[in-house]
């Protein structure tokens, strides 16, 4: 009597006798028997256990089989298919109440910048061995949200929810990458597998599907898929669950791609799995290969429902909603405005410098009924109130739940300053104040100074609200009005006060404000003539002040004292980020204070002291502050006469500092030797990636110096070598290191016109 093994496909009655067979005395199954009874198998397990698959030298496979171990009788093997079926039903009703939570689940458009449903499946289509399943390269393919919000009359594309036709992103880091998204990717696999109806969405079962050799068009894709497809689900449902340790060892033999957990396993594993948030679904790009012009799209548009859910939807889909011919025209508008339009994201960014240009954009905007939700304007002419008022009728029409709008142009006309100087303001009032406005940004000009007249009237469906202010040749009396009212002011997050000249009296009123002044992270104060006592007093509010991240006191004239008044300041202030004191008749003394105070500061990033006279003292104390500050990347020091001595000083701070990746020396008087110093500490700095060193004089010795150093250096990106008496020999080696440099975006600006005419 031949000896046989029984098999059957998970849920299915049907039991298939594979005959015998004897491999170094162990009965086994091979494979290609396997294969014949049940084609396109992928693996066989035993009940909840993966069966290992061996193979000899001549690439025959098979598995084991231990005699008599599974001799189960055809009504034991019954009473496991009705076993299985609970399960399977029990398994679906876990899975349909989560998959219905998160597809009913609501997002706000400005954390939604990337589609929130995907699934992982194997990169080929190779047999699947469990020896193997760390090696596998998974790629990610996002979700097509279709269904009756993008269903049209007449339209006769099925609206299934389906994958969006996109080659998908590689997954980098996919051990990382399933323990973050396991539980989510779990449901999805099962949502395409097993489908599923609820919420206005309709998922077909892919055993459902036509199964096809190939799917090129979005309509055919909803009903049919490929064999690789759903081989892929299969294996990609066994890899999250042996990964997760969820399959428990039994007895029996099943065949198949249907891994299956035990309900309880599964229960515990999926309790609290929920829709992403904003965070995580920013993360993703971390954990995905793609070019940056793809942006992790994946051939997908943004679109809200007519009750406000946010839905992202292939190219068919989204195009079903819309008349193509005004969308065309939307286009041109923002082309010939020198504008962006992002027709994935349903985001334009323009600027207007016409009435006509407005009216004709405003038109556009309203006919095309394709979803403009993010809108970036500027009105670049002297607009007046009428303005205004025609640019909030076209809000009111349009979808823009986003808005940057940048008045910073805006005049109010002679007859409009006859009337009631309110009115304006009652204008943005209402534009803030309208129902579809989740976030809105203004930069105001200082026709709209007064802060106050600002305020909403309306406390329901209030957006997230923010100013910014670039007045021009403000007056005193106008000034110190302003300044009062920023006191107590909650909006306003960045004041550009650049070149009005508001002196130390201006400086005082504005550190007084910002004693109390909660919101405002970024200070312009770019040639305003602030002297030393100015100086003193924004240095004794940033002791206290936790808002603002931002200071640019450029072009003043707070010399070595307002500078050592600031160092004072920088030992306890936690919150400034960037602090630019560019052309400040800051000494080494100054200079000194200000190096001392970054030993212990642990928060500035960017520190910018270009066009002072720091000398190669000052270069030199920055040798200790680099090898004890963590924080700071981005320091200029462009025309501070550092020299030679101070290049080397600066070449061993970059030796084993790991923090820098900006460093600008443009006019500092360095010589070969410097250069040379500096050379060798690129060979060994691995996090610096850009180095200015226009304007000094390195010559052909330096310029060797730094090829030699490029032929190692893996991290620079960018070299600035302009005016630095290089001839043809030191391009030449520095050409010649761009051949062997590993980094392939390396940008090496040279003279290369004037190089070209030296014989």
């Amino acid at each position: 009597m031949v000896d046989t093994q029984s098999f059957r496909l998970i849920g299915n009655l049907d039991i298939e006798n594979i005959t015998l067979g004897n491999v170094n005395g162990q009965n086994v199954v091979y494979w290609e028997d396997i294969q014949q009874v049940f084609p396109g198998v992928k693996y066989v397990k035993n009940d909840k256990v993966v069966v290992p698959m061996m193979r000899d030298s001549h690439q025959i496979s098979w598995i084991e089989v231990k005699k008599n171990s599974y001799g189960h009788t055809t009504q034991e093997f019954v009473k496991q298919v009705l076993k299985d079926a609970q399960e399977i039903k029990d398994r679906l009703i876990l899975i349909q109440s989560k998959t219905e939570a998160i597809l009913t689940q609501n997002y706000e458009l400005l954390e939604y910048t990337i589609p929130r449903l995907f699934i992982v499946l194997p990169e080929t289509s190779t047999s699947w061995d469990p020896a193997t399943m760390l090696r596998t390269k998974f790629r990610l393919h996002f979700i097509c949200e279709c269904g009756e919000h993008t269903r049209a009359s007449g339209s006769n594309i099925p609206h299934h929810l389906h994958l969006a036709n996109h080659e998908g992103y590689v997954v980098n880091k996919p051990t990382e990458f399933f323990e973050k998204y396991g539980p989510f990717l779990m449901l999805m696999l099962e949502m395409i597998k097993l489908g599923a109806g609820m919420a206005g969405h309709v998922v077909p079962a892919l055993a459902n599907l036509k199964v096809v050799d190939a799917v090129d068009f979005a309509e055919s894709s909803v009903n049919s898929v490929t064999s690789k497809i759903i081989q892929g689900v299969d294996y990609s449902l066994v890899y999250l669950e042996e990964s997760r340790g969820l399959i428990k060892k039994s007895n029996g033999v099943d065949v198949g791609g249907d891994a299956r957990t035990l309900p309880d396993d599964l229960s515990s594993y999926l309790t609290d799995v929920e829709g992403l948030e904003g965070v995580e679904l920013r993360q993703l790009g971390s954990y995905l290969e793609a070019n940056n012009s793809d942006n992790l799209l994946g051939n997908l548009y943004r679109m809200t429902t007519k009750d406000g859910q946010v839905k992202w939807v292939c190219h068919h889909h989204y195009r079903a909603g819309y008349a193509e011919a005004h969308t065309q025209k939307l286009r041109d508008v923002v082309r010939l405005a020198g504008g962006v339009f992002d027709e994935h994201l349903g985001s334009v960014k323009v600027t207007l410098k016409s009435s006509f240009a407005a009216a004709e954009f405003y038109e556009a905007i309203n006919k095309a009924k394709v979803g403009v939700y993010d809108l970036d304007i500027t009105f670049y002419w002297d607009c007046s109130k009428t303005d205004l008022e025609a640019f909030e009728k076209a809000l009111q029409m349009s979808s823009v739940s986003i808005l940057r709008l940048d008045l910073q142009w805006f005049q109010a006309s002679i007859a409009s300053k006859l009337f009631s100087t309110s009115t304006r303001y009652e204008i943005l009032v209402r534009i803030i104040e309208h129902t579809n406005m989740k976030m809105i940004h203004i930069v105001l000009s200082k026709d709209f100074m007064k802060l106050s007249s600002l305020q909403p009237k309306r406390s329901s469906h209030l957006p997230k609200a923010s100013f910014e202010i670039k007045p021009r040749s403000i007056q005193a009396s106008e000034f110190r009005i302003f300044a009062n009212s920023l006191k107590t002011n909650t909006t306003l997050t960045t004041l550009d006060l650049r070149g009005n000249s508001i002196g130390n009296e201006g400086a005082l009123a504005l550190s007084e404000a910002l004693k109390t002044n909660t919101t405002l992270t970024t200070l312009n104060l770019w040639m305003n003539s602030i002297g030393k006592e100015g100086a003193l007093a924004l240095s004794e509010t940033l002791k206290t002040n936790t808002t603002l991240t931002t200071l640019d006191l450029e072009g003043n004239s707070i010399g070595n004292q307002g500078a050592l008044a600031l160092s004072k300041a920088l030992k306890t202030n936690t919150t400034l980020t960037t602090l630019n004191l560019a052309g400040n008749s800051i000494g080494k003394e100054g200079a000194l204070e200000l190096l001392e105070a970054l030993k212990t500061n642990t928060t500035l990033t960017t520190l910018n002291v270009r066009d002072n006279s720091i000398g190669k003292e000052g270069a030199l104390a920055l040798l200790e502050t680099l090898e004890t500050n963590t924080t700071l990347a981005n320091l200029d020091l462009q025309s501070n006469l550092i020299e030679n001595e101070g290049a080397l000083a600066l070449s061993e701070a970059l030796k084993t500092n790991t923090t820098l990746t900006t460093l600008n020396l443009l006019n500092n008087l360095i010589g070969k030797e410097g250069a040379l110093a500096l050379s060798d500490a690129v060979k060994t700095n691995i996090t610096l990636t850009t180095l200015d060193l226009e304007g000094n004089s390195i010559g052909n010795e330096g310029a060797l110096a730094l090829s030699k150093a490029l032929k190692t250096n893996t991290a620079l990106t960018t070299l600035k070598l302009y005016r630095n008496s290089i001839g043809k020999e030191g391009a030449l080696a520095l050409s010649e290191a761009l051949k062997t440099n590993t980094t392939s975006s390396l940008d090496l600006q040279l003279d290369w016109k004037r190089l070209s005419s030296i014989d």
